[in-house]
Order: C-alpha cells, then structure tokens, then sequence
C-alpha cells in the first residue's frame, strides 16, 4: 500500500494539514509518490500532534491553543484549551501526548510549554471537547531565553513520560551537575498525581532535543538534536542520536563524529538541516515500514532514514523546499504521516497560501 501523507501546516491564519483521506478509499501499489492532501487550516504554528483512541487528533498551537481535528477530518473552530504560555521565538505552547492508558476514568493529556521563564509539562483531563488543566508533574527547568527550549513530550514503551529539554542558550548547563537543561528526562509510570515529581535524567550533553522516538521491535530510542552552526569550523553539525541511558552527548565540550570520550550521533548532518521531530514508520504495507522519518525547518523538508540496528544505512530527502519548514511527524491510526509546517514561526517566507 503506498503511503500518504497528511501535512499540518502553521500559520498566521491559515495553517494546512495535507491528509490521506483520499488514500483511506483504495489502497494503491506502494510505486510512487505518496499521497498528499490538506487535512486542516486556520491555525497558528502547529507544533505536536497526537491521536486519541477515538481517533481525533490533539494539536498544539505555539502561542498557547490547543485544538481538535475530528477522526473525519473536521478541525474543530473552538479550541478545546487555552493555556497561558510565554511564546517568543521558540518558546510557547510545545509538546502534546496521550496517556497510554487514556480511557473516561484515565483521560489525561499531557501538554509541554514555556511560562514565566520555566519549562513545563501540564497535565489536563478531556471532558469531551473542552481539557481542564490538572496539575504539573515537571516544572523549575529553565527557559528563560525563549530558544533551546526542546519541548517535545513521548510516552515511551516502558509507560514512563520522556521530554527532551535544552540548554536554554547556555552551553555549559548541558554538563553541569544538578541541571535539567540539555537533557533528556524522564518521569516513571505512575508518578503523575499531586504535585510536580523529580525526574530521572536519561541522557545529558544535548543542546536542543526537538525529537523523541522508539524503533519498532527494538525499543531503542532515539533524538534529534540541534547543532551549533559555526561549532569547530563545521557549519551545522546536527544529530541522530541513538539514546544509552546514563549517556553523555558531550555538548557543548565536543560534538560531531570525533566526540572524544562522549557518544558519538548515528547520523550527522553537516550542514544544517534543523530536525525537528522524528516517527518511525510501525504499520506494515509500505516500503516505508521499519524507517524514520524526520522534519527539518532550515532543511524544508523531510528525510527518510533506513536502519541496520541502531546504524542508518540510507538518508533520502523528499520534498525539498516543496513545502517549507516542516515541523511535527505522527503515523495516524489509518497508517498515514501527518506532517506539519512552520512557515509563519517567524522563520520562514511564507507565501500567499501558508500555511
């Protein structure tokens, strides 16, 4: 079957989710170019997306909206929160996920986003089409420059809550003892209720983790990391980093293929792409199954990433500087990518139609 994708795309007003709606109808040889079409428009950056049970999708708007596209494609005109953020020019309402356990006596959703100088994850209960917030598990980390946030939320296989966080625009955080910038975190089963929870450091020696995902089969989970443009000579040095846990990345000490005592990324971009998220593709019949898909902003575009174990062993870009800066990836329930833009974050050269 071939793969459609489905694309979210930011905006000032506008903002487009190119969906497999048509795709559903008919399945087709997997011989070609995926399907693209518009799921929603009218919104304003879309950051994360994620599915419900039900099939709705939750979708976060950085400046602090979270919304709803029903599981026929209809985008929701009210939001279903609006949450107090600090938005700036990474900053705002980031990350979204579901609890794995989601059901009328579980049903919480968990929201990451930057407020009064700190990062954040909220939880909020889902009473139809409306969420109420209900409680903190993860707050103090700073965020006070609006950039190196990170943000992105996954539940893992193991049940636990994992964000990656930045460095908050201060390198030497990401090494320094007792901090929870520049790291990836994360926040056992469980240990959601009452107030905010101390969380275990997974990793450390990142600089702006944009992506969080788990190889099917494997479970071995893997982040995306922001490089330092101009960082020893090279001209962007960003990173695939396949995650150990206690592991140091070395930033900012070293980065790149000689990391000199830190772990080394399974892949390295060079010239700067600026990966954003990352999904392994799980669902079987397409030549895609089994492969990563990452977004990159700088890079408009996306990369399709083939493993051998943990190693990459194929790195195609697709749709380069077709659509702009694409943002988040999620395989939807029916098996299509749902991917979005970011070409009205400030960033971008939007044209009449973005996004």
């Amino acid at each position: 079957m071939r793969r459609a994708l489905a694309f979210l795309a930011a905006a000032l007003a506008v903002a487009c989710l190119f969906a497999a709606a048509q795709a559903r109808a008919a399945p087709v040889r997997d011989d070609g170019d995926p399907q693209i079409s518009v799921i929603a428009r009218g919104l304003t950056v879309p950051w994360d997306i994620a599915f419900l049970p039900d099939g709705r999708a939750l979708v976060t708007e950085r400046p602090g909206r979270v919304r709803i596209i029903t599981a026929d494609g209809r985008l929701l005109p009210a939001p279903a929160a609006t949450v107090s953020v600090t938005a700036g020019a990474e900053g705002g309402l980031l990350g979204v996920a579901v609890d794995p356990q989601f059901s009328a006596g579980q049903p919480f959703v968990y929201l990451s986003l930057d407020v009064a100088g700190q990062y954040q994850v909220q939880r909020w209960r889902l009473s139809g089409d409306t969420l109420a917030y209900d409680g903190t598990p993860l707050t103090g980390v700073p965020a006070d420059a609006s950039v190196h946030v990170s943000g992105r939320i996954r539940f893992g296989p193991d049940g636990a809550l994992y964000t990656g966080t930045g460095d908050d625009r201060v390198g030497s955080r990401a090494q320094q003892a007792g901090s929870l910038n520049g790291r990836i975190l994360r926040i056992p089963a469980g240990a959601f209720r009452g107030g905010p929870q101390t969380p275990e450091v997974v990793a450390m020696g990142l600089r702006h983790p944009q992506g969080l995902a788990w190889q099917p089969g494997t479970g071995q989970l893997f982040a995306t990391d922001h490089g330092a443009s101009g960082f020893d000579g090279a001209s962007g040095n960003d990173e695939l980093n396949a995650i150990v846990p206690g592991g140091n990345y070395g930033w900012p000490l070293a980065r790149g293929t000689d990391p000199g005592g830190f772990i080394g990324p399974v892949r390295l971009w060079v010239n700067t792409i600026a990966p954003a998220g990352i999904a392994f593709v799980s669902q079987p019949g397409s030549t895609w199954t089994g492969r990563a898909i990452v977004t990159a902003l700088l890079g408009k575009q996306l990369r399709l990433l083939t493993f051998s174990g943990t190693q990459v062993t194929d790195d195609q870009p697709l749709y380069v500087n077709q659509y702009g800066r694409l943002r988040a990836v999620t395989e939807a329930p029916d098996g299509s990518i749902w991917v979005s833009t970011s070409n009205r974050d400030g960033r971008g050269s939007p044209v009449a139609d973005d996004d």
